[in-house]
């Protein structure tokens, strides 16, 4: 505790973004990389570190706490995994059936149609009203049923069967981030930089596997193009109290996932 990992993980997540900064007072704009040059004294460290920074990356920096729901159950740590990957694409976050309908209509090239169609409709954007999709079901339906050229009966019985019948799964989850990043470009990348993992998993060993798996097929589906970087307690024993030996058997198959580990301590922080 208080080693630093949630600071060291936000300037990671500013470093691998490299976004430029705007200085308001003398109106220059910098890349962070621009920062770091003058303090890093190692030339090899330095070579490594702008080489990181040379393609385009989505850095993707959450609190894996503060963005769960509480409903989730042991599909909570997916749930927030697309809820964060949905943000970052522009759909909406907290709905994932609702992203999931704003996805198929992205794929058609339908997207922007249909939200003009639902501004028409209810004077109002849809971005801004989506997270109260049911006010305003009847436009839904029909600017659905314009931009895709449906009858309002089936709009409507997607509507109001979508959350009931779409399943989440980390096939699924993979396969979004793939066809992300295949859009983008081959040498596109994501990461998700998930801070406090350790102490919200606890001895969940079914929220563990949750994790475990997401990080493999992400491995295997993306080619290394989606990376997984976690903070956690590195005493084990401090977080899950005493463990049995099961438990200590499951917590080094989540570590055998994560091969690059850094150990930070309060005395070096």
């Amino acid at each position: 505790f208080g080693s630093g990992k949630s600071h060291f993980i936000k300037i990671l997540s500013y470093l691998l973004s490299n976004r430029p900064i705007h200085n308001p007072v003398t109106g220059e704009d910098r890349q962070v990389i621009d920062f770091f040059d003058p303090k890093v004294d190692d030339a090899m460290l330095l070579g490594d570190i702008k080489r990181a920074v040379t393609g385009k990356t989505d850095v993707i920096l959450f609190n894996i706490d503060s963005k769960a729901s509480s409903s989730a159950g042991r599909d909570a740590i997916l749930s927030v995994f697309l809820k964060v990957l949905n943000e970052k694409l522009g759909y909406s976050p907290d709905h994932a059936h609702i992203a999931h309908m704003e996805r198929y209509l992205d794929e058609k090239g339908k997207y922007a149609e249909f939200q003009n169609s639902y501004k028409m409709l209810t004077g109002t954007n849809w971005k801004d009203e989506r997270d109260a999709y049911e006010f305003n079901r009847d436009e839904v339906i029909e600017a659905l049923s314009k931009t895709l050229g449906q009858s309002q009966e089936s709009c409507e019985k997607w509507v109001d069967t979508g959350e009931s019948t779409f399943t989440l799964t980390i096939e699924n989850f993979t396969k979004w981030t793939k066809e992300y990043l295949d859009k983008k470009g081959p040498n596109h990348r994501v990461i998700f930089l998930v801070d406090e993992v350790g102490q919200f998993i606890g001895a969940d060993t079914a929220l563990m596997l949750n994790l475990q798996t997401i990080v493999e097929q992400l491995g295997m589906v993306c080619n290394g193009r989606a990376w997984v970087v976690v903070t956690s307690q590195e005493d084990i024993d401090a977080v899950l109290g005493e463990m049995r030996a099961s438990k200590e058997m499951d917590f080094s198959k989540i570590q055998g996932r994560f091969i690059t580990r850094l150990s930070l301590s309060s005395n070096n922080v």
